[in-house]
């Protein structure tokens, strides 16, 4: 027998040995066996055909025969393993792997909606077919991939929740390292794509567990350590952008070079994970202004792009990510040649670009071929489009041209409104398309646009979100309904700009005033329609289990540990029974607005039924914004505005002077309060007297005081503007000119004034105080004002104090009291503020919180007096919000509450508590409100008790009607 015909014989039976005995781990070898098999034999019979017997050598029919004995004990060992598991099919799990693959391929190839269903489909089949075996864990890293791949493409949300519940069920299965490193980096990725839809802190904070727990799992030269990096990285990419720690970004550039290293090592090259750091160090470079971080940006992406074929799936990503820091690099060179700032109030323009050259034609030209690429209806369209209107409105700012600004504004719309793209992608792309008019003088435009944006706001964050990501969601881009209600003034549209400042502040809270609309109407005309939206309401409503809890989202350190996560049955159920109830209450409240006599029902207030609401005075809306500040007056005779002559800055200057003065240890200080005086003059100079003087008519010096709702925003509400006026010198005053009281919004006070009236025991009172609260500075005066109260109450009075002021009781006794007096501290938190709290006894275990005051029903109460310190403060990023004490009394129920601005000294506060007990029974027995009754107290401590402690007789402030 020749030599080359032994040779091939023997490859023949290595083939069909090799193939015969492959198992799981050589999935290649699995899905070609039965083909494997078959040229191996027809090698090894070919090789011995026409060659007579005795030329054979002796070893070459056992080697034949061992190989098909390999073979055949291997397939009746997996014959037995399979009907041993209660599966008759065969071994068909890695077939369906292999098919699931090859339609991914198809997929990347195609961009095919149906190659990806049957990816997906292949993969379950191959879940299912190999429950107890080795590649068991391995194929359900697959299938969590496959889903993720349809949620990126098509944007269904069910594919996202499934993918992350695959995943975390397969994490108790046994396998490889390896196969165990794909699962928890396939589910780290689902669960940032999940934290990025939806803004859930606790998702973020389980992918971040999970990529490191992967990461771990490998070492530098393994093969999957650079999938494993590049997905890592992009989980911290997320953490910096929801956190804004650069820590975090440094960590995923660093993270990306290491897995680029170690693919290098390995002699190939991740496309992708170029494209990456690109962007990475656009990132960077644009936030930090490092031209070096910029300029490797573009290297990177030239050195990717030249490697790309035009046909590669990566190729339009390339072309984006190039564009964006060719655009990064020109605007960063532009901003440091001297060149003009940008214009004040573009709070939300990214770019700054002054002067066209090549670069920013390249970036322009780039930004269109990958648009070229993309299919219509992809996700990432939006971003492309959206990069694309920068560059386009940049070259026409640098050389104007009516073709290129077209362009420009028709590219952010498509941004803005496409179909498949995240809600915050498309605010942003809003913002942009807003700023681009508004810079060109298009006014009627850009308040469309920022129409459209204020309406997604509330899809920011949904019902399903913990109150604090629901509020971290909100704020992400601050200011955006006093910018819209200054482009609509700028369009001469003053009664827009008040619907749009009522429309776009307060989301939350106009949220909460939608749930809790009376149904009394609604029930009258359509009694079904009112129990379906009662039965939403009721799931809708009620209370989230605590965070740590098994039903939450613990964030503690043992939640972060994805070894030691709890049963994700509970908290995945009730997010998406939350996220079902919501679209339900959508729905609802669609077929509800197509009842005639309903358009409005569970809407914010319209044009018409904001002058409805001044017929018992006007309300003053403050805006202020780097393009201009305003008063905007409504009246029942109209909306009509009046310029202010100042800025943000000047404001917040104003009130940081003002609060020096106002801090412990200076308010009770006379020497000190000089400056307030100043302040105090320059707020009726500046924004009062000519906001009444719109509002108001001259009254007859013996007429009854006007009343005059203040709805300030931004900075401006952290200003006293019922104290306006010229004390010192004995000039004008808002306290000789009106009864003032504040409102977060129009349709709280709306709400407020709808509110059912005083139960049956409406003079029941209780009274907390806290004198000596642990781990805070006592109370004299706590005890004292505690007993006043009840002493003058005229009803049944709950008095709780010292031990018996705890959270828990008195969550139980406000539902039975219409007054509720809290005499104790407060702490306002600037950067949670739903976490601001009342300091109970039990505060530093369970303290009663804004959150937990808001989500009480107290409809029938009358007023709450918050004798605290800065009740009715917001943090500076939540001013627009109003998330603070004073506003959840009112939510809850109370439509009066008389709290605080600042600290109050405590013999002060229970000095003005005493006089407003007196007050409020003289003003209610004469028909007045308890507005009147805190002017009342205001005038007394201004011209009598106080008269030279601004800081003490301007501190009370009364919200609502």
């Amino acid at each position: 027998m020749s030599q080359w015909a032994q040779a091939l014989g023997a490859l023949g039976a290595l083939v069909m040995g090799v193939f015969g005995g492959a198992n799981w781990r050589f999935p290649f070898l699995e899905r070609y066996r039965l083909l494997g098999l078959g040229c191996g034999f027809l090698t090894w019979v070919a090789a011995e055909f026409g060659v007579p017997e005795g030329d054979r050598p002796p070893w070459y029919e056992p080697l034949g025969a061992a190989a098909m004995l390999l073979a055949g004990a291997a397939g009746l060992y997996r014959g037995h393993q399979w009907r041993r598991r209660g599966h008759d099919s065969g071994d068909d799990g890695p077939l369906h792997a292999a098919e699931g693959a090859a339609h991914l391929r198809r997929y990347f190839g195609r961009d095919s909606a149906a190659a990806l269903d049957a990816a997906v489909d292949a993969f379950r089949l191959a879940v299912r077919d190999t429950v107890g075996s080795g590649p068991h864990l391995r194929h359900h890293a697959d299938l969590v991939k496959a889903l993720r791949i349809r949620y990126e493409r098509l944007r269904n949300r069910a594919d996202l929740d499934d993918a992350v519940r695959v995943g975390r069920t397969a994490r108790s299965l046994r396998g490889p390292k390896a196969h165990r490193a794909l699962l928890l980096t396939e589910l780290s990725t689902a669960l940032r794509l999940r934290h990025e839809h939806t803004g859930a802190s606790a998702d973020l904070v389980q992918a971040r567990a999970c990529g490191r727990s992967a990461l771990s799992l490998l070492h530098d030269r393994h093969l999957y350590f650079p999938l494993c990096g590049s997905r890592l990285s992009a989980v911290l990419l997320s953490s910096y952008e929801h956190s804004g720690d650069p820590r975090d970004l440094d960590a995923a550039l660093a993270g990306i070079r290491r897995g680029i290293g170690s693919a290098a090592e390995r002699g190939y090259r991740r496309t992708a994970d170029e494209i990456r750091l690109c962007y990475l160090l656009t990132v960077r470079g644009r936030t930090a202004g490092d031209p070096d971080d910029l300029a490797e940006a573009v290297a990177q992406g030239r050195r990717t792009l030249e490697r790309l074929a035009p046909a590669d799936p990566l190729y339009p990503s390339c072309l984006h990510h190039l564009s964006v820091a060719l655009r990064a690099a020109h605007d960063l060179h532009t901003a440091g040649t001297g060149a003009p700032a940008a214009r004040p109030g573009t709070a939300h323009r990214t770019y700054r670009i002054r002067s066209a050259d090549p670069p920013l034609e390249e970036a322009e030209s780039f930004a269109r071929q990958a648009l070229l690429r993309v299919a219509d209806d992809a996700p990432e369209g939006a971003r492309y489009h959206l990069n694309h209107a920068l560059v386009l409105h940049g070259l026409h700012r640098a050389e104007p041209s009516a073709d290129r600004l077209e362009r420009a504004l028709r590219a952010a719309r498509a941004a803005a409104r496409h179909p498949t793209a995240e809600v915050p992608t498309r605010v942003r792309a809003g913002l942009a398309l807003s700023d681009i008019a508004a810079g060109e003088g298009l006014h009627a435009a850009a308040v469309t646009a920022f129409e459209e944006v204020i309406g997604l706001l509330p899809r920011l964050a949904s019902h399903e979100l913990e109150r604090a990501d629901q509020e971290q969601q909100i704020v992400r881009w601050p200011g955006i309904a006093r910018a819209a209600a200054t482009s609509a003034l700028e369009a001469g549209e003053p009664a827009r700009a008040a619907v749009l400042l009522e429309h776009g502040r307060g989301v939350l809270l106009a949220r909460t005033l939608a749930l809790r609309t009376d149904l009394g109407a609604l029930r009258a005309a359509h009694p079904r329609l009112a129990d379906e939206l009662e039965d939403v309401r009721g799931q809708l409503t009620a209370p989230l289990p605590a965070p740590g809890t098994d039903g939450g989202h613990p964030t503690s350190p043992a939640r972060e540990s994805p070894a030691r996560e709890g049963p994700v049955g509970t908290p995945e159920l009730l997010r998406q029974t939350r996220r079902e109830q919501e679209e339900r209450w959508e729905r609802l409240l669609k077929r509800i607005h197509e009842q005639p006599g309903f358009e409005d029902f569970a809407r914010p207030p319209t044009a018409a039924r904001l002058r409805a609401q001044s017929t018992r005075g006007p309300l003053i809306h403050l805006n202020v914004t780097g393009r201009r500040c305003d008063a905007i007056a409504v009246t029942p005779d109209g909306i009509r505005s009046v310029p202010l002559d100042t800025t943000p800055e000047e404001v917040e200057e104003q009130a940081r002077v003002l609060h020096r003065c106002f801090v412990p240890g200076a308010v009770a200080d006379v020497e000190a309060q000089g400056p307030a005086y100043r302040v105090l003059a320059w707020m009726w100079d500046t924004l009062v007297a000519p906001a009444l003087d719109a509002a108001l008519p001259r009254q007859a010096p013996e007429g009854p005081l006007p009343h005059v709702w203040w709805v300030p925003t931004g900075p401006l509400t952290a200003l006293p503007l019922h104290a306006a006026g010229h004390h010192r010198e004995g000039g004008p005053a808002l306290i000789d000119r009106a009864v003032s009281s504040y409102t977060p919004t129009a349709h709280a006070l709306m709400a407020a004034r709808a509110r059912p009236g005083p139960r049956a025991d409406r003079d029941s009172r209780l009274v907390v105080a806290v004198p000596a609260p642990p781990g805070a500075p006592p109370l004299a005066g706590a005890a004292r004002e505690a007993e006043f109260v009840r002493g003058r109450a005229p009803g049944a009075t709950t008095l709780l104090t010292d031990t018996a002021a705890v959270r828990e009781r008195v969550l139980e006794e406000l539902p039975r009291h219409a007054w509720a007096h809290f005499a104790c501290h407060a702490v306002p938190d600037p950067k949670a503020p739903s976490h601001s709290r009342l300091l109970l006894h039990d505060h530093a275990r369970t303290p009663l919180t804004v959150a937990d005051v808001s989500a009480l029903d107290l409809r029938g109460s009358r007023l709450a007096y918050l004798s605290a310190c800065e009740t009715a403060v917001a943090g500076p990023r939540y001013r627009d919000e109003a998330i603070h004490l004073a506003a959840a009394f009112q939510l809850a129920g109370f439509p009066h509450v008389i709290s605080t601005l600042w600290q109050l000294p405590d013999r002060a506060a229970y000095v003005l508590a005493q006089e407003m007990y007196q007050a409020l029974e003289e003003r209610l027995a004469a028909g007045e409100g308890v507005a009147a009754a805190v002017h009342a107290v205001t005038r007394r401590a201004r011209y009598e008790m106080f008269p030279r402690l601004p800081g003490v007789w301007a501190a009370l402030v009364h919200v609502g009607p």
